[in-house]
């Protein structure tokens, strides 16, 4: 129930923050400038809230875990070495599969969006910050 209420959290709050166009400092118009359609952005996108989504809730998981270590320990290391053993097992589970995801991810989002079209996107993406700083 828990994971459900927090994922409804996250997609309320991802959802506020997708609204913006682009993908970090890289604007849309960024990326149709390096050749990048608009329906490869959008599908970007969509992977990026999706990865987004999946991060933070594996991360609220390994938090719950962590807190619940440092309850086992707090109530004594060596009694209690055995679940600690179990519950530290399970935070490298975590971790491992974060890493996958990213890598994952990181996969699907170059079928469309190559990492030379996301790298001249970003190049621009620089300029037009730096000359918005200079005009302030």
């Amino acid at each position: 129930m828990k994971k459900i209420v927090m994922g409804l959290l996250i997609l309320v709050f991802s959802v506020s923050a997708y609204a913006t166009s682009g993908i970090g400092i890289v604007k849309d118009d960024d990326f149709k400038a390096v050749g990048v359609s608009q329906d490869n952005i959008d599908r970007v996108k969509v992977i990026i809230e999706q990865a987004s989504i999946q991060y933070k809730l594996k991360t609220l998981d390994k938090k719950a875990l962590e807190i619940e270590i440092n309850k086992y320990i707090l109530d004594g290391t060596e009694k209690n070495l055995e679940k600690l053993n179990e519950l530290v097992e399970k935070v490298g589970l975590l971790d491992a599969e974060i890493i996958k995801d990213r890598l994952k991810y990181q996969i699907e989002v170059q079928k469309y969006i190559t990492t030379d079209q996301y790298l001249k996107a970003r190049e621009l993406s620089l300029k037009r910050i730096s000359q918005s700083r200079e005009k302030q």
